[in-house]
């Protein structure tokens, strides 16, 4: 017996996966390439902060509410085309 033939479908209007991805890291949510995702694999983050991706996953509370690294953000927002978020002093002026 031979087993049904599949058909192909094409899907569009899927957003590809972005570069990065978020790893809570020592205090802070820090950008990581997508590859960077083996238990023990060494990396740098776009900060320039070397990571080291945890053998668990680590738990989305606390450590998934943690704040984004500023220098991080920074990197990864200008490198995927997003609006700079203002800084502390220009929030003050609105």
């Amino acid at each position: 017996m031979t087993p049904p033939e599949r058909k192909v479908v094409a899907v569009k209007g899927l957003t590809p996966p972005r570069p990065f991805r978020w790893l809570p890291y020592l205090g802070a949510r820090h950008a990581i390439p997508r590859a960077l995702a083996a238990p023990g694999a060494r990396g740098e983050a776009l900060c320039g902060a070397e990571v080291v991706v945890p053998e668990k996953t680590p738990p989305k509370y606390p450590d998934g509410l943690w704040s984004e690294c500023p220098q991080c953000d920074r990197q990864w927002r200008q490198r995927i085309g997003l609006r700079q978020r203002p800084s502390a002093a220009q929030r003050h002026q609105m």
